[in-house]
């Protein structure tokens, strides 16, 4: 009884503590509740028209046949781009396209109608205005969906494989649905980082780290604290944040608690466990440019992750966020179970196991050296 009554006591000075240098931080609380309550709604409201419709695009039709002038009527029928003019030659189409004019070119080479006619693989080509991913989106989707159309009517002895499309969740296909999924959960992860970052360099600079008490119970005491405040700041995100945008969220809230008290726990402790790198307050703003690109991609929500190199594959493992993201895209997304989302869960809680042992060690660490340099 003895032990539970100090650790006890440890704990709630402890936390007292946390709590009150996190309150009495104008800049963490900058981080905490300006930045973690604020960026949900301002990439809402940045990516809220998630839909891009009749992107204007010019033909070059060299062909000038049957079935090229048919693929043309198909894809400026489509919602994703419209015709808005015919080109003598590329030349033309590029200058129409460097004016702004247009933001794609398709273009039928000479042979297209022979080699159809002659049953072999005839090719058109497609070019886009990288200015925005929402170009090219749009132009390789209508064309896809216009060619896999045109197949049966063009060989009517292929048969190509049957397509049906079905988007129970994101039926308007928006950008913003994908978009907000994985950077909700990485607002989470980020915004405590930097904020215990900067606390943990503030203490360095001024030579307060050292706290009475053992690792353990240092390590329960301030985490407590930031799981707290992260599990108000994760309800606020996942539940009232799509809302009030009216973005389609088909978990379990159950389900969805489940996550967020474990996702939060990895973050806590993989944010303190780095956040003993830290030696200057500054140094979280920097971290903030070089690696939130990095952790946003590294969670698969717009590339692959059997695409990823195999490095790049395995640096992912060092970051909750990438199986927090995964996981939350399935439970929003497509209504996963806990079964579902049960082996990213897993890893999750190996990085608690692991970032809670490194934060121990490291807090005895540096307890340690302050103690001798006194």
């Amino acid at each position: 009884m003895g032990y539970f009554k100090t650790f006890w006591n440890d704990f709630r000075r402890l936390f007292r503590q946390e709590f009150k240098a996190v309150f009495s931080d104008s800049g963490v609380i900058v981080v905490f509740f300006l930045a973690g309550l604020g960026y949900p709604l301002l990439y809402n409201m940045i990516y809220e028209n998630g839909v891009l419709e009749d992107v204007p695009v010019v033909v070059v039709d060299n062909a000038g046949c049957e079935e090229s002038r048919r693929f043309v009527r198909e894809v400026d029928a489509t919602r994703e781009i419209a015709i808005s003019g015919h080109c003598a030659d590329i030349a033309e189409a590029e200058k129409l396209m460097q004016e702004r004019k247009c933001h794609g070119i398709i273009y039928f080479p000479s042979d297209f109608g022979e080699k159809i006619a002659l049953k072999e693989q005839a090719t058109l080509s497609i070019y886009c205005d990288m200015g925005s991913f929402f170009y090219y989106k749009n132009l390789m989707t209508a064309a896809n969906l216009v060619m896999l159309d045109q197949m049966p009517r063009i060989s009517p002895v292929v048969k190509p494989m049957y397509f049906e499309e079905n988007i129970p969740y994101n039926r308007s296909n928006a950008f913003n649905f994908f978009f907000i999924t994985a950077a909700l959960m990485l607002v989470i992860q980020q915004t405590m980082f930097y904020g215990m970052g900067m606390l943990a360099g503030t203490r360095r600079e001024e030579k307060t780290g050292i706290i009475q008490g053992a690792s353990g119970r240092v390590v329960f005491g301030r985490g407590a604290v930031y799981w707290l405040i992260y599990m108000m700041i994760g309800m606020y995100i996942t539940f009232i944040v799509p809302l009030l945008f009216d973005i389609p969220m088909v978990s379990d809230f159950w389900t969805t608690m489940a996550f967020l008290c474990i996702y939060v726990t990895a973050c806590v402790f993989f944010s303190m466990a780095f956040s003993t790198l830290i030696r200057h307050r500054e140094t979280p703003i920097v971290a903030l440019l070089f690696l939130t690109l990095p952790e946003l991609f590294l969670t698969g929500f717009s590339w692959p992750q059997a695409c990823f190199p195999k490095f790049w594959d395995l640096f992912s493992y060092i970051f909750p966020s990438t199986f927090g993201t995964r996981a939350y895209i399935n439970l929003a997304g497509a209504g996963a179970s806990f079964g579902t989302i049960a082996p990213l869960l897993r890893i999750l809680l190996i990085q608690t196991a692991i970032y809670f042992a490194i934060s121990i060690i490291a807090t005895k660490i540096e307890h340690n050296y302050c103690k001798s340099e006194k």
